[in-house]
């Protein structure tokens, strides 16, 4: 009989148990619906059982059993399917209608995969040699029948049977037609699910139908080994993907089924499967044609991941057929991968390479990137300068390459074409960094006016924005305007001691200076004046959003404003909701978390989203602290997040939701949050050490030592403990 992948099935049963999937669906009558496409499968290769090796089982036989259990028959006064494997009689009564009606009609591909369903069905059972000599039973409507369900036409196959009953009680449907039927529909069912991307849904379908998971429906496994992949359970993944290549023959199958792994797996369980490969008939490795887009897909995910790590050999692949082809593409991908990995020459090489080829604006992005990291921003501003606006990452890349430039110690000498051209696009996105740095340019180039110009511009975009004042304030300075300097040391005095004492060298001088742990837009209920080029005071309206900085444009030491300190009382319902940030940010840094949520929850009153948004961010963080985590999950969603702080806080939280529903002794709940958490990101050894020890509780002692045998093996102590305890 074809193997079936009872290994497999089981560990469906088992992963839909611990998910809490529910019900099982059996045929039911339901909406027409298109059958996923059988694969044809030559006669001589179906009867090549001795040279197939046997799935070994992964769970034990109970659980096997349990697996492959089949959903309830719902056909009025069918017949029950047929015994287990174990108690089938040695020369059963199998029911061949439905061979000799789809050989009448010349359908190869119904007629094999029927013989694969009966040989799975029937130990020992062999079709015959001539289809077409099989006895007709004389049965027009049961011919009938059969026509429909080779045409998917299964809602008009459950008609005609009640029809049939109706007319004759004493009549009941052929098991085979029973049994088919059930098939196609679980098959149906499982294809939906897959096509909806329902992952757990798939496994429980594939659970409850064993027969699907033979080598006459690779699309089927193919569904169920990316459904396991996108549910973290790459062992299970693996096991229906090295099925296939251990027992099925088909060149073209074995081809995709590779491709196909090599999109979901991560690279350690794909490079097992590609141990699996054969000799082909022409004597050469049979993924042979296929190695080079298999390093494509390497390469290409180690170029988004800069910890995944790729055998040497599929680099150096895909770096070979780069230069043979000239292929702009593969050498983009190769300039990412070096990129992600700090090896710039390499990257700058390959970027390089792809831009010449195809002057894209990835390529020119990817250039100019490597170009600023290695200290060549002249050059990155050039390459990236007609592909600014193509994108967002280019103009952002593009503003980053001109605060670089600026930014350069000591100042270099920028043609004044080329100034001109980077400072529309500045002053078009309000880019603070970018404009900040044209203002400490032309300071060091003492055009003091065009220094206090830009400095008052950054005053209009962000009034809050303390290196923006005290550059206009030395600006003025330089330029005699006393008065312009007192009026912004009476707005900043308070907040600034450098721009307070900025007359006093000493005082200004004297505490040492460090960066602001986050600036905030101000708020509006107490309007920020500033100064305006041309000396003449103007009430701010709403400041744009904070501004994103570049690591490698921040200002020199002098101009960084030092927070100021929170280690006394103060009334919060009389402190500015832009005061109580910075208070509760620095009660964060002394670990006052408490007192920190109550500071931020005086923030979230502002009227400026900005403010709002960051506090909303730090009283998440601050609950965390507490172990607050239901209160952090609503502070979370008080405000709209970024969508990598929404990410941040949904994994801590879901992570503290873990580990108090283990402490609860909520082990279902512990689990349920593991998975949701591990979607969003990999799971660390002290979490998965929760999960093991929440299956262990559970019973599932061959999932707990599943994850604890690969923590042992690097060394974990507490897995190796785990492993030799005796579950309680």
């Amino acid at each position: 009989m074809r193997t079936s992948l009872l290994g497999l099935a089981a560990a469906a049963a088992v992963a839909a148990g611990v998910v809490g999937v529910g019900e099982k669906e059996g045929w039911q009558p339901s909406g027409t619906g298109s059958l996923a496409a059988e694969t044809s499968k030559d006669s001589e290769i179906e009867t090549q059982k001795s040279e197939r090796l046997q799935q070994p089982s992964v769970l034990p036989v109970q659980l096997v059993e349990a697996g492959a259990t089949a959903p309830a028959n719902v056909v009025p006064n069918a017949p029950a399917t047929q015994p287990s494997v174990a108690t089938k009689p040695a020369h059963p009564v199998v029911d061949e209608s439905a061979l000799r009606y789809f050989a009448t009609r010349g359908d190869t591909v119904r007629l094999q995969a029927e013989i694969s369903r009966l040989r799975a069905l029937y130990p020992g059972w062999e079709p015959p040699a001539d289809p077409l000599a099989i006895a007709d039973g004389g049965d027009p409507q049961l011919d009938a029948m059969w026509k429909l369900y080779s045409e998917g036409r299964y809602d008009d196959v459950t008609k005609a049977i009640a029809d049939r009953q109706k007319n004759e009680p004493d009549w009941s449907p052929p098991t085979e037609l029973v049994d088919s039927m059930r098939l196609a529909t679980t098959r149906r069912l499982l294809v939906q699910a897959s096509d909806a991307h329902q992952n757990d849904r798939v496994v429980d379908l594939a659970s409850q139908a064993p027969q699907l998971l033979t080598c006459s429906e690779v699309d089927i496994l193919w569904r169920v080994g990316e459904a396991f992949a996108k549910t973290n359970r790459p062992d299970r993944a693996r096991d229906a993907y090295s099925y296939i290549l251990q027992n099925c023959h088909n060149p073209q199958e074995r081809l995709a089924t590779i491709q196909k792994a090599s999109l979901v797996l991560d690279i350690p369980h794909l490079d097992g499967l590609m141990k699996l490969e054969q000799t082909g008939t022409d004597g050469k490795p049979e993924f042979d044609a296929i190695r080079t887009d298999i390093a494509r897909s390497l390469v290409s995910r180690g170029g988004t991941d800069p910890k995944a790590v790729v055998p040497q050999d599929y680099v150096t692949r895909l770096a070979e057929d780069a230069r043979a082809t000239g292929s702009a593409a593969d050498s983009l991908l190769l300039g990412w991968y070096f990129y992600r990995r700090n090896q710039l020459d390499q990257a700058q090489d390959w970027f390089r390479r792809s831009f010449d080829k195809e002057p894209a604006a990835i390529a020119a992005q990817g250039l100019a990137l490597t170009q600023v990291a290695v200290g060549d921003p002249q050059s990155a501003e050039n390459t990236l300068y007609r592909f600014r606006d193509a994108t967002d990452e280019t103009k952002a890349a593009y503003l980053s390459a001109v605060a670089n430039l600026l930014a350069q110690d000591p100042p270099k000498a920028i043609d004044n074409a080329v100034l001109a051209r980077m400072a529309t696009p500045v002053v078009e996105a309000r880019n603070t960094a970018a404009a900040e740095q044209f203002g400490w340019y032309a300071r060091a180039l003492q055009q003091m006016q065009t220094a206090a110009d830009w400095f008052g511009l950054i005053l209009s975009w962000d009034a809050s924005y303390e290196p923006a004042a005290y550059g206009l304030a030395l600006s003025l300075d330089a330029l005699g305007d006393r008065a312009g300097v007192a009026r912004i040391q009476a707005v900043w005095g308070q907040r600034s001691e450098r721009i307070a004492h900025l007359r006093d060298p000493k005082r200004a001088t004297a505490q040492p200076t460090i960066p602001a742990p986050v600036a905030v837009a101000a708020d509006t209920e107490r309007p920020v004046q500033h100064i305006r080029p041309g000396g003449f005071v103007l009430t701010d309206a709403a400041p744009a959003a904070t501004p994103v900085r570049v690591a490698a444009g921040n200002p020199p030491a002098e101009r960084r404003v030092r927070p100021r300190g929170c280690t006394g009382g103060t009334d919060l319902s009389r402190t500015a909701p832009a005061d109580a940030l910075r208070r509760g940010w620095c009660l964060m840094d002394l670990k006052r978390p408490l007192e920190a949520a109550a500071a931020f929850d005086r923030a979230m009153t502002a009227t400026v989203s900005a403010t709002r948004q960051e506090a909303a961010y730090g009283k998440s963080l601050a609950y965390l602290r507490l172990n607050l985590t239901d209160k952090a999950a609503v502070a979370a969603v008080q405000e709209q997040q970024t969508p990598v702080r929404a990410k941040q806080l949904q994994v801590a939280i879901l992570a503290d939701r873990a580990v108090g529903a283990f402490r609860l002794g909520r082990f279902n709940e512990t689990i349920v949050a593991l998975d949701q958490r591990s979607r969003l990101t990999r799971e660390p050894q002290d979490l998965m050490m929760l999960r093991a020890s929440a299956y262990r509780m559970l019973g599932y002692e061959s999932e707990a030592r599943r994850l604890l045998q690969p923590l042992a093996n690097v060394g974990n102590s507490d897995a190796i403990k785990a492993l030799y305890d005796k579950p309680t």
